[in-house]
């Protein structure tokens, strides 16, 4: 499927240096903030680069996730008091029993869940959470915590959703945001 990409709050003059591997190779520079991109099946992250004259003024990489069965993302947003507040959404397509979520906790970081959404969790080197919940297609779960920052001020996110459906056992990576700040 194509989508469109677009990055907000681009100041004029400048060029945007896409990378579609998430590789470190630029396949694509624009002058303009959108452009079409064809989506793959399974994991890929995007990484672009907003140029101004010959600096980087800013930079983001999103993670797409793109599963028949499910459909997983994470949002990350800033707080005044220097943490993170992460959401991350699970929508299935498919009849799911007891859908997980489970995310990596960046070395030296706390995890505060404030929303479990009703699921078990557990925190240790990662926050696993599931739910006792029979989905149907087009229902959800969401998680939502705070991330804490430790030593290191950028920390990559990375984590995975699953459950279990008419085939077996699904598992996908999770989209959305990959690195905090």
């Amino acid at each position: 499927a194509q989508v469109g990409l677009t990055v907000s709050g681009v100041p004029a003059g400048a060029q945007l240096y896409w990378d579609f591997g998430g590789d470190g190779t630029v396949d694509q520079i624009t002058d303009t903030p959108s452009i079409p991109y064809l989506v793959q099946a399974g994991y890929q992250e995007i990484a672009v680069q907003v140029h101004l004259g010959d600096r980087t003024v800013s930079s983001a990489r999103i993670a797409i996730s793109a599963d028949p069965s499910l459909g997983v993302f994470r949002t990350v947003s800033h707080s005044d008091t220097g943490s993170y507040e992460v959401t991350v959404v699970l929508r299935t397509r498919v009849h799911l029993y007891a859908p997980a979520i489970e995310e990596f906790i960046p070395a030296g970081w706390s995890v505060e869940v404030i929303d479990d959404g009703g699921a078990v969790y557990m925190v240790g080197e990662s926050l696993q959470a599931v739910w006792a919940l029979e989905l149907w297609p087009g229902d959800e779960v969401t998680l939502r915590y705070i991330l804490y920052p430790g030593a290191s001020e950028a920390a990559r996110l990375a984590g995975s959703a699953s459950g279990y459906g008419p085939d077996g056992r699904i598992e996908v990576q999770i989209g959305g945001a990959v690195v905090v700040p």
